[in-house]
């Protein structure tokens, strides 16, 4: 057996296929003294390493007893050995040298070879996994569903992104928002689910809840649809936590004067955009046409002049996965315009 293999045994660094044949070795192997005393000088200088504390008092001890019996300090059983004659002596201590290091390889070496394994090699396996950051984003007019790697689901509203981090760390899932998205959270007890908008974070271990932010709007809403939700208001001097949803509540946060409120949603208003259905109420002109674009990917230009009566007039209604042409003629009725298309383009005519 090579003695630089048995120096990469005894710290650690063997493949799979140099520890099973190291252990093959020593199981069959007849040590002479010399290869005694090598592997025994071996051994301590892995425990001088100290690579892990842990392993290297163990590896301590179990040299100190070997030591104490080979020379005669006690038997196997812990008891003092009653032998004088130094030749008897000297022939018990080479044949328990030899049975100890059999014991050695049929016993201690099998765990430091199972220790190393699950430590020395799951560890080198962590470190060749690269963290990466992951950005998914649903264009306009289109809703993207994304599977994460620990079994939870999001659903992206159109103009919407995400990024994080694959895999995510060991103590946290961490997802940072912008628009609007559905969250369903696989239960994790170990690894919170924690979703950043702005200085605001929402945290569930195994819930479903809708986030809505939008960098240019002041309002930040999270709906809870089942489980629980704690939500954070993140500051300089720390974080604090301002809310604890329960399932039908929705908190409603303003960014400018950092205020916020806990009220009772319309779960149609809020999560029926998941299912395809657009849904209005009492929307004034101006969210109309952000939504239209949104939902439709379309750039919308207005011509003529708009009275304040129209801008003001709000507007109520509900388009069940229905093409744009249907949904414009049921709003120009109300609004009191006409439109016309061109490619991408979307023209109201006001009179």
């Amino acid at each position: 057996m090579d003695s630089k293999l048995i120096q990469k045994f005894y710290r650690g660094e063997c493949t799979p296929e140099e520890f099973a044949a190291v252990l093959e070795w020593f199981e069959k192997e007849k040590l002479n003294s010399s290869q005694e005393q090598a592997i025994n000088r071996f051994w301590q200088e892995a425990e001088n390493e100290k690579r892990n504390k842990e392993f290297a008092q163990d590896a301590a001890g179990i040299l100190n007893n070997i030591n104490k019996v080979i020379d005669g300090q006690q038997d196997g059983l812990g008891c003092p050995l009653s032998i004088t004659e130094e030749e008897n002596v000297h022939t018990l201590k080479t044949d328990q040298r030899t049975w100890l290091l059999k014991a050695v390889a049929a016993v201690v070496l099998p765990i430091c070879f199972l220790w190393l394994f699950t430590n020395y090699f799951s560890n080198t396996n962590k470190q060749k996994i690269v963290s990466r950051l992951i950005t998914k984003e649903a264009v306009l007019g289109t809703r993207e569903t994304i599977s994460l790697e620990d079994g939870s689901k999001i659903i992206l509203n159109a103009g919407s992104k995400i990024s994080y981090q694959e895999p995510f760390s060991t103590y946290k899932r961490e997802i940072t928002l912008s628009g609007e998205a559905f969250f369903e959270v696989a239960k994790d007890s170990l690894r919170p689910f924690i979703v950043r908008t702005s200085n605001i974070t929402t945290q569930a271990l195994g819930t479903s809840f809708n986030i809505k932010y939008h960098s240019k709007e002041n309002n930040i809403s999270v709906a809870l649809a089942t489980g629980s939700v704690k939500i954070k208001e993140e500051a300089k001097e720390g974080s604090n936590q301002i809310a604890r949803l329960e399932p039908g509540q929705q908190l409603v946060y303003e960014r400018v004067d950092h205020t916020y409120q806990v009220e009772a949603y319309d779960s149609n208003e809020v999560l029926a955009w998941r299912e395809g259905i657009l849904y209005f109420k009492k929307a004034k002109l101006s969210q109309v046409i952000e939504k239209l674009k949104s939902w439709y990917g379309v750039e919308i230009e207005i011509k003529g002049k708009v009275s304040s009566n129209d801008k003001e007039k709000l507007y109520t209604g509900v388009y069940d996965n229905q093409s744009l042409d249907d949904v414009l003629e049921g709003i120009s009725f109300v609004k009191d315009f006409t439109y016309t298309k061109n490619g991408n383009k979307l023209i109201l005519k006001f009179n």
